[in-house]
Parts: C-alpha cells; sequence; structure tokens
C-alpha cells in the first residue's frame, strides 16, 4: 500500500556525523555502517534515527553520479576524519510522508509527492532525507520509515 498523505513540521536543527558517497543509493547500506562503526570506535553516541540525504533524482542523473550522504545525528561534535565529517543542519520547514510499500515501489510514493509539494507552490530547498529506524535497516531508498523534504513557501 503506497502512502501519499503530507505533513509539514519544523525539523529541528542537529549536529550530524556523515559520510559523503557519489554512486548508486542502493550503496547507502554500505556507507552507513562505515559510519556507525567510526562512530562506535570514538565512543560518540548516536542522538536520533539514522538518516540518508538523497541530492539527486535518479530518473534525471546517472546512476555512477548520484549524490548522497550517510548520517547520524550525534549528541556532540567531534572532530571529523576523512571520509567522515560533522556539520550542523539548521532547522528547516519539511514536507513529510511515508512510503507504506516494497522499496522498488518508492518511485510511486516519491513522485507524486514532490509533484503535489510543487503544484501547492512550495520551492524544493535542499536534499530529501530518508530515515530509518537502524542503521541495520538502510537497505536503499524506500526502505525508511519518513520521507522529508526541505520546502519554502513561494
Amino acid at each position: 500500500m503506497v502512502s501519499h498523505e503530507v505533513k509539514f513540521a519544523t525539523a529541528r536543527r542537529m549536529t550530524v556525523a556523515y559520510v559523503e558517497r557519489r554512486g548508486p543509493y542502493s550503496g547507502m547500506r554500505e556507507a552507513m555502517q562505515g559510519l556507525k562503526r567510526w562512530l562506535d570506535k570514538k565512543g560518540i553516541e548516536q542522538a536520533g534515527y539514522p538518516f540518508c540525504l538523497l541530492y539527486d533524482n535518479p530518473s534525471e542523473t546517472p546512476e555512477k553520479e548520484l549524490r548522497s550522504e550517510a548520517c547520524i545525528p550525534v549528541g556532540k561534535g567531534c572532530a571529523s576524519e576523512e571520509p567522515y565529517k560533522v556539520k550542523e543542519l539548521e532547522e528547516t520547514l519539511v514536507a513529510e510522508t511515508r512510503h507504506g510499500g516494497p522499496p522498488e515501489e518508492f518511485p510511486a510514493t516519491y513522485g507524486p509527492f514532490l509533484e503535489g509539494l510543487l503544484k501547492q507552490g512550495y520551492t524544493l530547498v535542499g536534499p530529501a532525507r530518508e530515515y530509518f529506524m537502524a542503521v541495520e535497516d538502510v537497505k536503499g531508498p524506500g526502505s525508511g520509515f519518513l520521507i522529508q523534504q526541505p520546502v519554502s513557501k513561494t
């Protein structure tokens, strides 16, 4: 069952540890697992659900050029060590929806979600965020429990 219910919320400001990647979004699992191992080694505790920032539309961008970041919220900052980095994400207005089907049906949720926002006069102002219950759940787009898109009203 595909859900297209949209809610608006304010995503809180947060500190995240992250790792950038380029290539198929299906490779996010390895990036997220590596980031989690690095945090565990540093003794940095996870302070929220892991998520991926997805910068590009896979139907418009060649798979090998897709940009993404595996992110884990942390309660305190730590020094970056390549390839792992730390940054602040500012508070922002987001539109939210949930995908209730298998990952391969993700485009049937995400496409209408974005189209609806644009038709309502919203501007997309940053990469999409897909949240996961745990690092082990990251299997690529559509395997998370929440999709957020930063927006502004035009």
